[in-house]
């Protein structure tokens, strides 16, 4: 019975390293997907003062909102393996498992 194994990790390099690593052991790389479930988040407003603080910073230069609020985001992304038998489904567990999810599951498809 084919069944699906979700990773869901907590950068977007992360589970590219997982896919990486999952295509180094052979699962193909149409069994599986990669899709970031929160590309860009608000500014937590816990970070104003640190923002504001480095808009005064002799080093700083330009506009510092517009320069790092690109860096500040959720990033969470889930690598999704589609496997077709009980040895993929482990394989996939396994090297997920080696890239410290967030979360894992199996599910039947």
């Amino acid at each position: 019975m084919t069944r699906i194994v979700v990773g869901l990790f907590e950068s977007r390099s992360l589970a590219e390293d997982a896919r990486n690593r999952l295509k180094v052991e052979g699962i193909p790389t149409s069994d599986m997907a990669l899709r970031v479930l929160n590309p860009t988040g608000a500014i937590p407003s816990t970070m104003e003062p640190e923002l504001d603080a480095l808009s005064v910073d002799p080093l700083v230069f330009g506009n510092v909102r517009e320069t790092f609020a690109k860096f500040i985001r959720n990033g969470e992304t889930v690598v999704i393996v589609l496997a077709p038998t009980d040895e993929e489904v482990e394989l996939a567990a396994y090297v997920l498992r080696l890239y410290a999810p967030v979360a894992l599951d199996t599910m039947p498809l």
